[in-house]
């Protein structure tokens, strides 16, 4: 079973998604490690997750929005965990192509917002020329399945995941109006982006929230309804299976908390792994490993290398 260190680490003192970050990790023997990218506002590939920089510098406003020269004035999470920059991918790039081949974690990279997928695949294809990483290095994951066939496009060789499980903006809309995303930043996490979840694992906590929050009964009870079809793992069809074969994938990604038993073996029935994000509680991280998953993004990666050894050991 795979351990992906998620966006590096979350250890006390370091922040996520930053050059610290992933070395903390890789000096621990972390055997992958994941990271997000998307595009400034001047076009340059920037490692960073939320699309709202509030979120996670010290700068605010879209990452998309903002030009280079400003992110790379900002430090990336909380400076009192480390004042750490905003890294950019080629800094990314250049920190792993650093380590000897057989040494380097496999680097899961997240494709985030428009236009990255053609963009990270040319500089990806540009160190490949150059001998400093190799297409197997890589394994490109997105929510946004287009931008996974334009870096296939690119690097024909590189291998994908198709990311899912997220309630997807653009498909909720049609079913509440417009006047529903007022709500969604109070009643699902990443609720301004296009991909949400909720924000509680278990449904009567997020009705809770939901009818505390949503004054209108007719927009309730189609939240609640996709709400519910979210952690009940309906997102998981054949469907996706069939279109992660289609693009010859070699996994699929999902939320662990929405994960139904049975899909795990549907997945390999077709030839493809099953990950799951990011599991960070260590009964959970039990619970997910005897599924049968095969690999796990988690925070804590020592901790979470720890505690499944010790359960193999029994």
């Amino acid at each position: 079973m795979l351990l992906i260190g998620h966006r590096g680490c979350y250890y006390p003192g370091y922040n996520q998604n930053t050059i610290r970050a992933f070395e903390k990790v890789a000096g621990e023997g972390v055997p992958a490690i994941e990271f997000d990218v998307q595009l400034s506002g001047d076009g340059h590939l920037v490692v960073v997750h939320n699309l709202d920089l509030k979120e996670v510098s010290t700068g605010k406003g879209a990452v998309s929005g903002t030009d280079s020269n400003t992110l790379k004035s900002l430090f990336a999470g909380d400076p009192t965990r480390g004042e750490d920059r905003i890294p950019f991918l080629s800094e990314v790039f250049d920190f792993f192509s650093a380590i000897k081949a057989e040494e380097r974690p496999a680097l899961h990279l997240e494709l985030k917002g428009a236009d990255t997928g053609t963009r990270s695949g040319e500089m990806l294809a540009e160190y490949v020329a150059a001998a400093k990483l190799q297409y197997s290095d890589l394994v490109v994951s997105s929510f946004n399945w287009q931008e996974l066939e334009d870096i296939q496009k690119v690097c024909p060789e590189l291998k994908i995941a198709l990311l899912d499980g997220a309630i997807r903006r653009k498909q909720l809309m049609p079913k509440t109006g417009p006047e529903a995303e007022q709500y969604f930043e109070r009643i699902f996490a990443y609720g301004a982006e296009e991909y949400m979840l909720p924000r509680f694992a278990s449904l009567e906590e997020n009705l809770q929230l939901l009818d505390s929050e949503c004054p209108d009964p007719g927009l309730r009870q189609v939240l609640a309804e996709e709400i519910e079809a979210c952690l009940a793992g309906e997102y998981y069809t054949d469907q996706l299976l069939d279109r992660a074969c289609e693009m010859n994938a070699v996994s699929v990604n999902v939320w662990y908390r929405s994960l139904p038993a049975h899909f795990i073996e549907r997945t390999h029935k077709r030839g493809l792994l099953l990950q799951v994000f990011t599991v960070n509680d260590p009964d959970d991280l039990l619970a997910v490993a005897k599924l049968g998953v095969d690999g796990i993004f988690t925070d804590y990666y020592k901790d979470a290398a720890r505690l499944l050894a010790d359960y193999i050991e029994q």
